[in-house]
């Protein structure tokens, strides 16, 4: 296992790195300290599992600014997210779990220690196939290879709501697809939003795209489906276009 542990109290640190000398099976431990140090590891190096402290509480930032990064980071592969809190608010739990954790440890618990949240990890990697796992990451990032070419960017968060709808649209594997019912309120479950701001935000980036990105780039990469009377594609025909032709190069594999 590869692992990053991102915390700020050096006899934390200390028990994980110790912890390491003595397990069955090898774990390669990185510890970063601060938000920028984790930013700088995550990016440089392929974790399965992210250890994740909420409060940093002598750092340049702290956990969940961390999970906002990690959201639109484009990174190899999706690291299995733990976090490893003292913080015992319903609210903070759902923010975070909503912002991407996989999994929340209680320090304060009577039966928490490092060996405990290791073992854990391994047994969450051994239960998700690789092959699976390398089928999501490769095809999000394809996803998010197309909107990039079109001339989205990811300073706003509309373009990870329609990389998050095409997607869903792809996964759903249905003929006939509605925005409204099949789309919207499953991103809007993800992140807490409510249907109607996602479309929104989805539209907000199509406009500020078409309006900044050279016609040359578009004509490119995106000659179909536009309504005329707007002058841009609908949020409707952007998702299934980018949807079809993902499908087609995949050879209709989802």
């Amino acid at each position: 296992m590869k692992v990053l542990l991102v915390e700020d109290e050096v006899a934390h640190c200390d028990k994980y790195v110790k912890c390491t000398e003595n397990l069955p099976y090898s774990v390669e431990l990185s510890v970063a300290n601060g938000l920028r140090k984790a930013i700088k590891f995550a990016e440089s190096g392929d974790f399965e599992i992210i250890l994740l402290d909420l409060e940093l509480n002598e750092s340049d930032g702290d956990g969940i600014a961390f999970l906002q990064w990690l959201k639109t980071a484009k990174l190899k592969q999706r690291p299995f997210i733990i976090v490893i809190t003292n913080n015992r608010s319903k609210v903070t739990h759902n923010i975070v779990r909503n912002l991407g954790a996989d999994y929340i440890f209680m320090k304060m618990k009577p039966d928490y220690s490092p060996r405990l949240v290791f073992d854990f990890a391994l047994n969450c990697l051994k239960s998700q196939p690789q092959e699976e796992k390398e089928q999501n990451d490769s095809l999000e990032n394809a996803v998010a290879r197309e909107v990039e070419k079109i001339g989205f960017t990811h300073d706003v968060i509309g373009t990870t709501y329609l990389i998050h709808a095409i997607l869903t649209v792809l996964y759903a594997g249905k003929p006939k697809i509605s925005m409204d019912r099949d789309v919207y309120p499953v991103i809007a479950k993800k992140f807490k939003k409510t249907d109607w701001s996602v479309s929104r935000a989805i539209r907000t980036a199509i406009v500020r795209t078409w309006r900044m990105t050279d016609i040359d780039t578009l004509v490119e990469n995106y000659t179909t489906n536009i309504d005329f009377d707007l002058g841009y594609p609908t949020n409707k025909q952007m998702v299934l276009t980018i949807a079809e032709k993902i499908k087609r190069v995949s050879g209709g594999a989802a």
